[in-house]
């Protein structure tokens, strides 16, 4: 891993950290980078939507980076893969599969959306169809998942 890559995964771990830190007390001790953890920041996520007209935008943003940045990591955990910058979304992304093939995980906007009231943003369901597109890709695959 580069120096630039290594000093990525770093921030990443940090931000994810804080997520845990900033987590409701009922989910902490469920918050270790395993599946089931998953479902438990869609719960938390869902909490913060019902109340998204107190939040302001600058949390709302913090909010997306550090859950979203804890999803990346779960999702670097159980399929591996590389982080990378993405500067056009300006957000981390998890890349997996390569060289044979390139699946694309970026969570940030997923997550947003979800604060935001999106139901449709179903974060469990999001990373479970990515978790299936790493296994066994055709080659030559590239799908996005933002």
């Amino acid at each position: 891993m580069t120096e630039q890559k290594n000093e990525l995964y770093q921030e990443i771990e940090a931000w994810a950290q804080n997520a845990i830190l900033n987590s409701p007390t009922w989910s902490i001790n469920q918050l270790d980078y395993s599946e089931k953890s998953i479902t438990v920041v869609e719960m938390i996520i869902s909490e913060l939507a019902e109340k998204n007209f107190s939040i302001s935008e600058e949390q709302l943003n913090m909010i997306s980076q550090e859950y979203g940045c804890y999803l990346l990591l779960t999702a670097h955990k159980l399929y591996g893969g590389e982080f990378y910058w993405n500067e056009e979304f300006e957000q981390p992304m998890l890349i997996c599969c390569e060289p044979d093939a390139m699946i694309v995980l970026m969570t940030w906007n997923k997550v947003k959306g979800r604060l935001v009231g999106d139901k449709a943003d179903h974060i469990a369901y999001f990373l479970d169809e990515f978790g299936k597109a790493t296994f066994q890709p055709e080659k030559g695959t590239h799908i996005v998942y933002l």
